[in-house]
């Protein structure tokens, strides 16, 4: 992706640390379904995503199993693989439920809702801090941008709605992914090619899981000049039902983001983000 910077100040060395139906894409129908015996990998993922998607609740892998009636260690390779890719979470040791993730796929409609919602929190936050405000969704091992309103100042970052950057060198990347597990974190970086976007990036996984640990522990995160040189942006989740669904970010040179704005930006963000979260909350 093209970007442009339009600035050279920099400061080398800065630190700082309606509801919508019940959905119908799972529900199980007997009609056309292959027999257990017949179905290919694929047709047996599904089968176990249905079960899962049909549940009242959690459900363990003996349940699952004679349900449709798999060998267990296939059905146990299958939650793994979606375990990995973010569709199933385990709930304990042998019990497993569908994520918001699955739901989110299922509904084609969540990103235009998501924009309409946080829309006018946004251009709050815009305003107030005249700084570029993003909101970002995570799609595969990417942040995938919904909406960029740019800075009013003549220095400042470009970046085009749609576009996309790597989750781990951005603060909307680490914010959207502090809920996850170590498990479920390590899942997600065993599938991200970590190349550096700056001769500031973290790759090393080591430094990259101390980074998503203390994003947990502060609730947002801070990512300067990682993903682009000059630019220092912090993130914010945004949750629904407790889940994070997409983060925000405001993003601001690194020379506007001295010890005393940054923390001003932080509560500004987190206050924004909370605004949000609130609207999903209780507009869905």
């Amino acid at each position: 992706m093209e970007r442009y910077i339009h600035y050279n100040e920099t400061q080398a060395g800065m630190q700082a640390d309606p509801q919508r139906e019940r959905m119908t894409l799972f529900n199980k129908t007997q009609t056309n379904m292959p027999s257990t015996k017949e179905a290919s990998s694929l047709g047996k993922a599904f089968q176990v995503l249905e079960v899962l998607a049909t549940a009242a609740g959690p459900r363990s892998l003996l349940e699952i199993v004679q349900e449709l009636g798999l060998h267990k260690p296939t059905v146990h390779r299958i939650l793994g693989e979606l375990l990995n890719l973010g569709y199933v979470s385990r709930v304990e040791k042998g019990v497993y439920e569908i994520t918001p993730k699955l739901r989110r796929l299922a509904s084609g409609e969540l990103e235009d809702h998501l924009v309409e919602i946080a829309d006018p929190c946004l251009r709050e936050l815009h305003t107030e801090t005249g700084e570029t405000v993003n909101l970002g969704v995570l799609r595969g091992t990417n942040v995938r941008y919904l909406r960029v309103l740019e800075s009013t100042h003549p220095l400042r970052r470009i970046v085009e709605p749609d576009s996309a950057d790597p989750f781990y060198s951005t603060s909307l990347g680490r914010a959207i992914t502090l809920q996850l597990t170590d498990e479920e974190w390590d899942a997600l970086i065993n599938r991200t090619r970590l190349l550096p976007r700056t001769a500031e990036t973290v790759t090393d996984v080591k430094q990259l899981r101390k980074i998503h640990h203390r994003a947990q522990q502060d609730g947002y995160s801070v990512e300067q000049d990682q993903n682009d040189v000059g630019v220092t942006c912090i993130g914010a989740p945004l949750y629904q039902q407790e889940n994070i669904v997409a983060a925000i970010s405001l993003s601001v040179p690194t020379a506007r983001a001295d010890d005393k704005a940054l923390q001003n930006f932080i509560k500004t963000v987190l206050r924004t983000a909370e605004q949000i979260s609130h609207k999903l909350e209780f507009k869905r």
